[in-house]
């Protein structure tokens, strides 16, 4: 399939992210064809700052607290934990989005506006926003069961607290009233409207970092996987640049002329090669061979001019994030252990709602693992198949020095193009394999230690 008309182009393929972000205080995202990069206008520097200092800082602060301030049973310490590695080695990513802030949307304009000024397909372009928005929508439906549980097995705890209390006299020694996710509080909650406030305090720190976390992990990978498909597509560019560049000729010709007459205009991948030949043999009958040369090098040259611009976007993005990668490989190898435990106690104790909890959580741990590992294995799987397109270009048909041009591009494309979490490991199947037999042998040794 061959380009389509600019006017018929999507735009803006991350703007569900970018408005997420600059609520969450992490700069002012702006669309590339907003053609603006001031990341912290006017009062929202102070946004940020006062957003950071109290949902980063102060709550993920009082939470990493928590599980070693005071006696703690194994299953809270547990659960607590999963939440303390999450968002403390999340701390990094938001150091890469707070100061990488324009490197990373140069990605974005790259991926948006300047890569049309060559061949698209802007059908896969769609389908391509399509699956972010469903790798979004999925990542946040198991972070709102996560957090909801949370607040739903705290509110029946506070009832079965509530009924417990009720049933006591004024002599007896009540028992503590605990929140729906442990985290350390400095002040006393025990009375009711202290306890309301508190939990509304907990609630609202739960959603603006789970949404970050979620925000940041969905978004990274859906920049991946649009820098997939625009691999993809160039590998369209290449096999299609012979049909490209004749169908070119084609609609130069005068239309007064009768060789012009009932010329098909586009062609697509399936166009045999009887049909092939009789358009050569009209192209021919009104252009030089030097007029024809010319045509299908300069095709060819826009595919070499577009395989640079992904790879120096590519590049660009693995230098700026592979901390982030490497935060992500820890944080879930951690939290992927840490819920599994949590999980066995769940299921052998019978807790249905705290169950319900771990498994959300226990699937979005995965999921946000598997969003990077997996889009990672797909940008080098198709990187790869590039050398494939270019020996499936037409290359018999043209002259020896447009070959040459290719013999370029396929030596070029022989070197994959690999994300790493900064340089211990390749973001792809395998590292997502390991880090889930890495997480189950120590899954195995602390459940032993346990028995």
């Amino acid at each position: 399939m061959l380009e389509t008309e600019a006017v018929d182009r999507p735009t803006r393929y991350f703007a569900i992210h970018f408005y997420l972000l600059r609520f969450l205080g992490l700069g002012w995202w702006h669309h590339p064809d907003e053609d603006d990069n001031n990341n912290f206008p006017g009062l929202y520097i102070y946004y940020t700052i006062i957003t950071e200092i109290i949902w980063v800082a102060g709550f993920v602060g009082l939470e990493s607290i928590d599980p070693f301030i005071g006696d703690k049973d194994i299953d809270r310490f547990m659960f607590s934990l999963s939440f303390v590695i999450t968002h403390d080695l999340t701390i990094i990513k938001l150091y890469i989005f707070l100061f990488k802030n324009r490197a990373i949307q140069d990605i974005v304009r790259t991926l948006e506006i300047d890569i049309y000024k060559f061949y698209q397909n802007n059908n896969r372009n769609r389908a391509t926003i399509r699956s972010t928005k469903i790798m979004t929508g999925s990542f946040l439906f198991f972070g709102w069961i996560t957090i909801g549980n949370t607040n739903v097995y705290g509110t029946i705890q506070d009832n079965r607290w509530r009924a417990e209390v009720a049933q006591l006299n004024d002599t007896s020694l009540r028992p503590p009233r605990t929140l729906p996710q442990p985290i350390y509080i400095p002040w006393k909650y025990q009375t009711d409207a202290s306890y309301i406030s508190t939990f509304i305090l907990e609630t609202v720190g739960l959603l603006w970092t789970g949404h970050i976390v979620m925000t940041i992990d969905t978004f990274i990978g859906s920049v991946i996987l649009h820098m997939s498909s625009q691999f993809v597509i160039l590998q369209e560019a290449f096999m299609t640049s012979y049909d490209r560049a004749l169908s070119q000729l084609v609609s130069d010709m005068p239309r007064s002329n009768n060789i012009a007459d009932n010329m098909p205009i586009e062609y697509d991948d399936n166009v045999s090669e009887d049909s092939l030949d009789k358009m050569v043999a009209k192209v021919k009958s009104f252009y030089t061979e030097e007029q024809i040369e010319s045509a299908v090098e300069k095709c060819v040259r826009e595919c070499i001019l577009q395989h640079q611009a992904l790879i120096s976007c590519v590049e660009k993005f693995r230098v700026n994030y592979s901390y982030g990668f490497m935060t992500q490989l820890l944080s879930s190898m951690a939290a992927i252990c840490v819920v599994m435990v949590q999980v066995s106690q769940d299921a052998s104790s019978f807790k249905s709602i705290r169950l319900v909890t771990s498994l959300a959580f226990f699937v979005a741990m995965i999921i946000q693992l598997a969003i990077q590992c997996f889009t990672g294995n797909e940008l080098t799987l198709q990187t790869e198949r590039v050398s494939n397109a270019v020996m499936q270009s037409k290359w018999e048909r043209m002259t020896p020095r447009v070959r040459r041009y290719l013999l370029m591009a396929m030596l070029r494309a022989q070197r994959p193009l690999r994300l790493t979490a900064a340089g211990f490991a390749y973001m792809d199947n395998g590292c997502f394999l390991a880090i889930m037999k890495a997480a189950y042998s120590y899954y195995a040794v602390l459940s032993q230690k346990e028995v």
